[in-house]
């Protein structure tokens, strides 16, 4: 922290990533860095009093036990949704003593050791089922003396079908390493969007088709966007599947497109009338291995489909986000670099709508 009219330490204090802040006796602000200034963008921090700043108990405790322990011990306490660890220091003035704030923003932090947390936990979970029945299965086999051929062949089955589950769990976080770390090449072709849409729905026809889900499609038909057509495609089939899995039988999922007033980007949604997703959980649903309340799903996923999809979404230079839905669950939109002329676009949009 600089004194008034030490450029030495004003410059010092200003490329530190970390607000600093300066205090006197009355614990009001007398100096403060530029990431500090940065964290009360609507408020010049000097002058003010730093209990109206950082209203926190646990931080003004530390303000008092600075004037009588040198070693006044780091803090972390939280204010308007922020965490922040702290420490202080009393240092000599030429009139009185001040006290040297150094704060650290790790909410951040904090939510991305809860995600690993939540991530372990959630793929030994994952792992956890179908080991646990490929171990059941075997122990049938070596324990039954006298197995019918045909009780052997439903047996070798259901294990296949465990397999192919632990490979797919394994080929997503693959697929999503290698997204994340830019490594997944994505070849950008001008695509009509309705026809990826109509392709993502025919793969899910049976699931659609045994729950008598009613899917509505409001795509304008000379809408093209400028994307990788396979991986595009597979957001769509992660979005509908998920929204198949929340929404009860005979409910809807509908599927809109618009375009900007600009004509450069196109918006998608896939919306259902499911239970909804809490406000608190939107972000979180794009996590890895992330899972919500089973009671809300009519069957679990490997948690991978949403996180895949945010990342190639990403690596398309769009973005995606969660909102509700006016059928009364949830509507997961997504944008795209549109490739259609505007003028065009205008002359001719005409909104498909189909039901299935």
């Amino acid at each position: 922290m600089m004194l008034p009219g030490d450029p030495i330490l004003t410059a010092l204090t200003d490329i530190a990533f970390e607000p600093l802040l300066l205090l006197d006796g009355q614990h009001r602000v007398v100096a403060a860095n530029r990431a500090a200034r940065d964290l009360f963008p609507d408020v010049d921090p000097v002058g003010q009093a730093v209990e109206t700043l950082l209203g926190s108990l646990e931080f003004m405790d530390m303000l008092a036990c600075a004037n009588d322990d040198p070693a006044c011990p780091e803090i972390q306490f939280a204010v308007n949704q922020q965490t922040f660890r702290a420490r202080c220091i009393c240092v000599s003035g030429q009139e009185h003593p001040y006290i040297a704030v150094a704060l650290q923003d790790i909410t951040q932090l904090l939510r991305l050791n809860r995600a690993r947390r939540d991530m372990v936990a959630n793929i030994s979970h994952e792992l956890r089922t179908p080991i646990s029945a490929i171990r059941l299965l075997r122990d049938t086999l070596s324990r039954q003396e006298h197995v019918s051929k045909k009780q052997r062949q439903k047996i070798l089955r259901k294990i296949g079908t465990q397999l192919d589950t632990l490979q797919h769990i394994v080929d997503g976080m693959h697929d999503l390493s290698m997204i994340e770390s830019g490594q997944a090449i994505m070849r950008l072709v001008e695509t009509p969007l309705l026809s990826l849409v109509r392709e993502a729905l025919e793969s899910l026809d049976e699931q659609i088709e045994r729950r008598e889900i009613r899917v509505k499609m409001e795509i304008p038909t000379p809408l093209y966007v400028l994307v990788d057509p396979a991986q595009i495609g597979r957001v769509l089939v992660n979005l509908i599947h998920n929204a198949l899995k929340v929404t009860p039988k005979q409910g809807t999922i509908r599927l809109e497109a618009t375009l900007t007033p600009d004509g450069e980007t196109a918006l998608v949604s896939v919306s259902d009338s499911g239970p909804g997703i809490p406000p608190e959980e939107r972000e979180r649903v794009f996590e890895r291995f992330y899972q919500l309340d089973e009671a809300r799903s009519s069957g679990r996923g490997s948690g991978l489909g949403l996180s895949i999809a945010k990342h190639i979404i990403e690596a398309h230079n769009g973005r995606v986000w969660v909102e509700e839905s006016d059928l009364g669950g949830a509507r997961l939109c997504f944008t795209l670099m549109a490739d259609a002329p505007p003028a065009t676009f205008r002359a001719s949009a005409k909104a498909t709508t189909a039901e299935s």
